[in-house]
């Protein structure tokens, strides 16, 4: 029986003849893309170079449902046989059993979860596929060349940031094999990336807003499935007033200190003697005021008391009391006029 292996570009090209079964092989190897994949054909040194492929197809051996008189198929299996380019042997070979043709007539099988063993990347490659049979093995012409790129792997520089509660422009570096595209998002209202997409390596620059609150926190940056997770830090409460003392008479009266602090902080005002009265803003958040009132002295000596607001003293001082001293004295003859 004759074997015969014939490949094509558009048209047959090329036969040729061997002992045992007869065997028509036409063996494509299809990149692995989101679309249709090209298809090149076998036995053409310049037939374009195939990167990441995962489908070898093939018109099957004209012997595929054919039986010997003995009874036994006359093609038992396929087998897909991998060359480093130009080598006379595989290095690698992997059963593909037998398939039944497509619709088309062409069979089909995807050999990427098999490539773990290869020496990838870097090499160039052929394939060749053979059908098998008890009375021998014919074997394809080459097929067209294909390679394997380095994959594409993302790595992140910084992988976290601390920002002070003032926020502002920050930035986070990329690194990947060249081609490697790559986008950047974020779910953090306050991360506004000014950055969205790249290719290789690069940069990422974005603006976190200034925290307005005590409380600190943490948000995340996604750049090629890696994370940056950016922690920002609450406000520093500080307080100052104004004015910082104020001199009542015995008689008493009443004031009011502002309180100068960032929104968000809290604070209360504490007074230190009974005879001073926190009238209004005994409590508050952010920049206030307090109101106070201070009680008649009563007794001789001067008197101090002070308000703590925010950890910040305001002091207050009141004049001795005691009788109200004679106004207008003055020295006469007589008790007249």
């Amino acid at each position: 029986m004759i074997m015969r292996r014939q490949f094509h570009l558009n048209d047959s090209i090329r036969s040729t003849r061997r002992p045992n079964a007869e065997c028509i092989l036409r063996v494509l190897v299809f990149a692995f893309l989101a679309s249709c994949p090209p298809a090149f054909v076998v036995g053409f040194a310049s037939a374009q170079t195939v990167t990441n492929p995962r489908i070898v197809e093939f018109d099957p051996s004209a012997d595929h449902s054919v039986t010997l008189s003995d009874g036994q198929p006359a093609v038992e299996r396929y087998d897909l046989e991998i060359y480093m380019a130009g080598a006379t042997a595989p290095f690698h070979t992997v059963n593909l059993g037998k398939p039944a043709p497509q619709a088309d007539g062409k069979i089909r099988y995807d050999f990427s979860s098999q490539v773990a063993g290869w020496p990838l990347p870097g090499g160039i490659y052929e394939a060749r596929v053979s059908a098998v049979g008890p009375t021998g093995v014919g074997r394809s012409d080459v097929s067209n060349p294909f390679t394997f790129s380095a994959p594409c792997t993302y790595t992140l520089s910084p992988t976290s940031l601390s920002v002070g509660a003032g926020g502002g422009a920050q930035s986070v570096s990329v690194t990947a094999p060249a081609g490697c595209a790559w986008t950047a998002s974020t779910s953090a209202s306050w991360i506004t990336l000014t950055t969205t997409s790249g290719s290789g390596n690069g940069t990422v620059s974005f603006t976190v807003a200034a925290n307005g609150t005590t409380s600190s926190r943490t948000g995340s940056v996604t750049i090629g499935g890696q994370t940056l997770t950016v922690t920002q830090a609450g406000l520093v409460c500080t307080y100052s007033l104004s004015p910082v003392s104020q001199s009542f008479p015995k008689q008493g009266g009443t004031g009011t200190v502002s309180v100068t602090t960032p929104a968000g902080c809290s604070w209360t005002a504490t007074p230190s003697h009974s005879w001073v009265t926190v009238t209004a803003g005994s409590s508050g958040s952010g920049s206030g005021s307090v109101a106070f009132s201070v009680a008649r002295n009563d007794s001789a000596p001067a008197r101090s008391a002070t308000l703590t607001i925010g950890g910040q003293v305001f002091t207050i001082d009141q004049a001795p009391g005691g009788p109200a001293k004679p106004r207008n004295v003055r020295v006469t003859s007589s008790g007249g006029e």
